[in-house]
């Protein structure tokens, strides 16, 4: 098949004619760029990889040599490929008084690495191990989360992009061997109240038009108690009435469970609740 470019058949000017062996070497040429950069930016990854894997090892090998003493703290700067890392080594008895674990931080510019380990008799088991990019950190804790009496480990970021409020926790609950951890549970805009065994938190969405929910921990999983949301009307407008539902407003698990009069004191405690509001958003 022959492209030919429209024109007026009385025209005699040349007409340009491409063929299709030369649109497909174009083609061809884009598709060897697009792959070529894609290569490349794979190459460079897996180096970085390997480099941060090497600093990891560097550092285990730093900790066994000191797997004898109850604790231990290490810290000191290298270089990957000529980008900077910060290395932190901490041993001690961080989440229970009876066991201690290994934390090590990489901090590179672009992203954070925290690994945990547990400590036997001989060796450090790895428990935990988060990578989160540099400019969505906030910080990280060691706290009781879920009220069973032993510390969890958390991680707290701010999301990059988007129009709401976006505050994220993730969560490693210590089970109750006080070695492992639970999988990575994920909050946004979360207040937690061990003592109630419950999670509180604002959806995402804009201030005064979004929902609150109220989760609660049932070993390594959440139940769904309730979603907290504003009333409306066939218009779209507040009635004044709050709606307890078992679901967010808008999908097909969606069902009312009770109509309020005003929003239960325990939600007026959470952070962002001025955001469920709307108030000082106008």
């Amino acid at each position: 098949m022959t492209l030919f470019s429209c024109a007026h058949p009385n025209d005699k000017k040349n007409i340009p004619v491409v063929t299709t062996d030369t649109l497909q070497t174009s083609l061809d040429n884009k598709d060897k760029e697009r792959l070529e950069k894609r290569r490349e930016i794979e190459k460079q990854d897996y180096a970085d990889s390997i480099g941060l894997d090497k600093i990891l090892q560097d550092a285990l090998k730093i900790a066994n040599q000191n797997i004898g003493k109850d604790r231990f703290i290490k810290k000191y700067e290298v270089s990957s490929d000529s980008i900077p890392v910060s290395v932190e080594i901490n041993l001690d008895y961080h989440f229970t008084k009876s066991n201690s674990h290994l934390i090590i931080r990489r901090n590179e510019p672009s992203s954070i690495y925290i690994d945990i380990y547990s400590k036997g008799d001989s060796k450090f088991d790895k428990v935990v191990s988060h990578e989160q990019w540099t400019m969505t950190y906030v910080n990280d804790t060691i706290r009781d989360i879920n009220g069973d009496g032993i510390n969890d480990f958390v991680v707290n970021w701010y999301g990059s992009s988007g129009c709401c409020l976006k505050a994220f926790s993730n969560i490693y609950l210590l089970r109750p061997d006080k070695k492992s951890f639970s999988k990575n549970f994920e909050f946004i805009n979360p207040t937690f109240a061990p003592k109630e065994n419950v999670i509180r938190g604002v959806c995402y969405g804009h201030p005064s038009e979004t929902e609150m929910y109220n989760y609660k921990w049932k070993g390594e999983a959440v139940d769904t108690l309730e979603y907290i949301s504003y009333e409306k009307n066939d218009k779209g407008e507040k009635t004044g009435k709050i709606i307890a539902s078992n679901d967010r407003p808008y999908t097909g698990r969606y069902k009312v469970l009770k109509r309020l009069n005003s929003v239960p004191t325990e939600y007026k405690k959470i952070e962002g609740y001025d955001w469920f509001t709307g108030i000082g958003y106008e």
